[in-house]
């Protein structure tokens, strides 16, 4: 039986690994560029923590990793905490139900939970320090550390990130180019320590510092502490570009942020110290080459981090894959990579677009009055129409709808909203009669799968 070859050890490539050791006789040869980082303190990852919510659980469940290894790392946070300019909180819940919420995970425990999980299924070689410099896929080599020839036997599936070396030799025999989509805005990370021991926010809550064109937002970690990102424009007015010192900091916080002044630890030092990171989206036009390569992940379509669904559709990726995997007996890998990559390009693509949408929502939308009558009234229409209308948050976050679906449906029902406001004097005139006939004319029954 021939290899699978796996490029990169983050999050999906080993619970990837994991997921097909479980269910067949291959071996899997796993090819990591850093270091062992079960064997460091040290964490260079782009994020801290993350965020979990059901797809990911799904396909961790799958892998019998969820119960076991899992729930011990993850916070539960019930919504957002919003904090207006004035130092004022309100909360506004992710659902209407008791199961709706997602969780804060920190990254490195995560990957070090599913480096440990494919191990210990003997069917998996880990190797570092091997970075991926080229692949000639014709000729079924790839190039480590830029002078080390690897002829793989088997497939090379790339779960190397956005910038993947994988997705760029497809391209390059596909004679296609990479879709980025550049954002102007980037985004640096901040840490707000523990105080006497305890959280100095309440850890259940996504906490948000909505400005219209920038925010930051805060995930509580296992140590009490929570990790901060701001997010603004990259150049001019109000931007990264335009804090050059310790005044400019202290002026653009002290206007928009003057209650995280004293709250963010070594704050003038994290500033400058810490590196701005780009935001940077990502639509790769084809994911495979013949029975050769495949990418999936980050490598396929690199998101924005405004759903936090990054990781949690990497995971699907990996569920969904492994499972066509599974049922293909041949291993035709021609056959099972032209199928999984047509069953999930669409809606791989399709989260970007909602977490653009829902960017705006989370820096802007959340301070408004309408936006916050809609909530209400989506929360309503879900409680007496169940299976036709499903707030979009809800079919991202805690179902397995399909994310193109969700993105269907959600802009059907945000029309549906804004014309039961306009007929609506007040919300409180809301009742399920009036809305009979425009929910089953424009909604049928939504299936999750």
């Amino acid at each position: 039986m021939k290899n699978i070859n796996i490029i990169g050890s983050g999050l999906s490539g080993p619970l990837l690994a994991t997921l097909i050791a479980q269910n067949s006789n291959l071996k899997i040869n796993m090819f990591e560029r850093s270091q062992d980082l079960r064997n460091s303190n040290n964490f260079s990852g782009r994020s801290i923590n993350l965020a979990l919510s059901k797809r990911g659980i799904n396909a961790l469940k799958n892998a019998e990793l969820f119960d076991s290894d899992f729930k011990s790392e993850l916070i539960p946070m019930y919504g957002r905490a919003i904090h207006d300019i004035n130092g004022k909180q309100s909360i506004q819940m992710y659902g209407n139900k008791k199961s709706h919420y997602i969780n804060s995970v920190s990254r490195a425990s995560m990957n070090k939970i599913l480096l440990n999980a494919a191990e210990k299924t003997k069917k998996v070689s880990i190797n570092f320090d091997m970075k991926c410099s080229e692949l000639n896929l014709n000729k079924n080599e790839v190039i480590f550390n830029e002078n080390k020839i690897f002829n793989f036997d088997g497939p090379v599936i790339g779960a190397d990130g956005y910038r993947s070396k994988v997705s760029k030799a497809i391209s390059e025999i596909k004679n296609s180019k990479l879709n980025y989509v550049d954002i102007e805005h980037s985004y640096k990370e901040l840490t707000i320590k523990p105080k006497n021991n305890e959280y100095q926010l309440d850890p259940n809550y996504l906490h948000i510092w909505p400005r219209r064109d920038l925010m930051i937002i805060a995930l509580p970690n296992t140590d009490k502490s929570f990790t901060c990102t701001l997010f603004m424009k990259t150049k001019g007015d109000q931007s990264f570009q335009s804090i050059k010192d310790k005044n400019d900091l202290y002026s653009f916080f002290e206007t928009n942020f003057v209650d995280l002044i004293d709250l963010i630890d070594n704050f003038e030092n994290e500033f400058f110290n810490n590196p701005t990171g780009k935001l940077v989206g990502l639509k790769v036009p084809h994911w495979s080459y013949e029975d050769k390569a495949l990418v999936i992940g980050d490598a396929a379509h690199a998101t924005v981090p405004f759903y936090g669904q990054g990781m949690n559709a990497a995971f699907e990726d990996c569920y969904i894959l492994s499972k066509i995997i599974n049922e293909n007996k041949r291993f035709d890998w021609g056959e099972i990579f032209d199928f999984f990559s047509k069953k999930r390009k669409i809606d791989a693509d399709s989260i970007l677009d909602l977490s653009l949408i829902n960017y705006k929502v989370m820096r802007n939308d959340v301070l408004d009055e309408k936006f916050i009558k809609k909530q209400k009234l989506s929360f309503m229409l879900n409680e007496d129409f169940p299976n036709q209308f499903i707030p979009v948050y809800t079919m991202v976050s805690f179902t397995n709808i399909p994310y193109n679906i969700a993105l269907i449906r959600s802009e059907i029902q945000d029309k549906i909203l804004d014309n039961l406001l306009l007929k609506l004097n007040n919300i409180d005139d809301y009742n399920k009669h009036l809305c009979d006939d425009i929910i089953n004319k424009e909604l049928s029954i939504i299936n999750e799968d």
